[in-house]
């Protein structure tokens, strides 16, 4: 039995049909339905993402950094401007940072660029990623192993906002 027969209906109306079926109001382009998709998707990112977070990087004390043996080899660490105590700690394997009473280590990025000291221009967290920019360029030579040079640090959240912009000073040294 051939498609249709018995059923009183001619092959130009099941063609009639199946050419009404791909009209089911879907947009007339594949242009505008990816614009209709990127949109909604947009909507659904805006909804998901929550607000940046608040903040302030603390001063590290002297009881902050021998707790985490922070200082230990070479490495650089970093004074905002008008500050006393360093607020970043940056070595070769790990960098440290406080906020909210607590250091937090940070492991290096070892696909960003090299610092001084063996130290490395991006350090990774479980919540935030540091970044810190030297300006070796202007350094002050302090003694043949350390010197001081101007530096910014840059701390983002997991969606790249920048939460934190710092200029001061590096000291860096073996």
């Amino acid at each position: 039995m051939r498609l249709g027969e018995g059923f009183g209906v001619s092959s130009g109306s099941i063609a009639a049909l199946l050419l009404l079926a791909g009209c089911s109001g879907e947009p007339a382009n594949t242009a505008e339905q990816d614009r209709a998709d990127a949109k909604a998707i947009a909507q659904v990112m805006a909804q998901q993402t929550p607000p940046p977070a608040l903040l302030k990087l603390q001063p590290m004390l002297i009881e902050d950094i021998t707790a985490h043996n922070a200082l230990s080899g070479p490495g650089c660490f970093f004074t905002p401007n008008g500050g006393e105590d360093p607020t970043v700690i940056v070595g070769p394997e790990l960098g440290y940072v406080k906020y909210e009473g607590s250091v937090q280590r940070l492991a290096n990025d070892p696909g960003s660029a090299q610092g001084p000291f063996d130290t490395h221009e991006k350090y990774d967290g479980r919540e935030y990623t540091l970044r810190i920019a030297i300006d070796q360029s202007a350094r002050d030579d302090a003694d043949l192993g350390s010197w001081v040079a101007p530096a910014t640090v840059v701390v983002l959240d997991g969606f790249d906002r920048t939460l934190v912009e710092s200029r001061g000073r590096a000291g860096c040294g073996a």
